[in-house]
């Protein structure tokens, strides 16, 4: 299923504990719409994680579907508590798309991040000036005040590989996207200097296609692959299109995006390699 919207890692976990107590409880979602007089588009979206679920809906959820346990319910309530909390990102929805807020609350709770750039630098790993130079091309009807907002958001954005129990990163970039100068050569330097950087950290993978690899799969355009603590949280492949975004959680699509990941990685130079890349490209970056 590919979704254009959908909720936080905490609603879309409790939307699978409801779908699973309504399939034991032998019910469809036309018969609990039915049952609250709610639509069936309701009942969906809530199953789906698409929509904060309230108190009193699940109250009466978990009565209709035979809940009694107290520690069981009051888990379930704790998480729609939690879904319905407003992230840091929301105080920037004047500036950030709706579906990347939707991705940002993915991120945040993701243990493992796969990612993989054909012609820019990832956002977790941009410099501020790299990222003005990316907005300021790519939008050239923002504000100056728009523009850092978004900067700003970026930049909070990126505290998740620094706090603690960060998550793991894994990055694949093709060297285009180090050789490409956004934003001229003093700001396309100060760039590949903090790659290098922080692929030095223990939590964070780098490494580069380089030119000489020929074709390989999926060079024409990035995604990302999120991965989650609980087993119960499937996997997300998330995708960029013109106008708009795409998050995936079917299996099989999924799946294909993890082979197309194991590619890269054959494909790329080491992570060794890879710095030496960077270095390269660094030393020739104004010639």
């Amino acid at each position: 299923m590919a979704t254009d919207a959908a909720g936080s890692i905490r609603r879309r976990r409790l939307g699978i504990e409801l779908r699973e107590l309504r399939t034991r409880a032998g019910l469809t979602l036309d018969e609990v719409a039915a049952r609250f007089d709610w639509s069936v588009s309701k009942a969906s979206r809530m199953e789906l994680g698409r929509v904060p679920v309230t108190r009193r809906d699940l109250g009466d959820l978990l009565t209709l579907y035979g809940v009694a346990d107290e520690t069981q319910r009051e888990t379930l309530l704790a998480i729609a508590r939690s879904g319905r909390e407003r992230d840091w990102h929301h105080r920037f929805d004047d500036v950030l798309p709706r579906q990347f807020s939707v991705y940002l609350g993915f991120e945040k709770d993701a243990v493992r991040i796969s990612t993989y750039e054909a012609l820019l630098i990832p956002g977790l790993l941009q410099t501020p000036d790299y990222a003005r130079a990316l907005i300021r091309a790519g939008r050239p009807q923002d504000t100056d005040d728009d523009i850092e907002r978004r900067i700003q958001a970026r930049i909070q954005r990126q505290e998740i590989l620094t706090r603690e129990n960060p998550p793991e990163l894994w990055a694949i970039l093709d060297e285009a996207a180090i050789r490409r100068q956004v934003g001229g050569a003093d700001v396309m330097r100060a760039q590949l200097k903090k790659l290098a950087e922080v692929s030095r950290r223990p939590n964070i993978t780098l490494q580069v296609v380089p030119f000489r690899t020929g074709a390989y799969m999926s060079e024409e355009s990035g995604f990302i692959l999120l991965g989650f603590a609980e087993r119960e949280d499937p996997d997300v492949a998330c995708s960029d299109l013109l106008t708009r975004s795409l998050y995936m959680e079917d299996r099989g699509e999924v799946g294909r995006y993890r082979v197309a990941l194991e590619h890269l990685r054959a494909n790329a130079a080491s992570p060794a390699d890879s710095q030496q890349l960077i270095a390269a490209a660094s030393r020739e970056m104004g010639k």
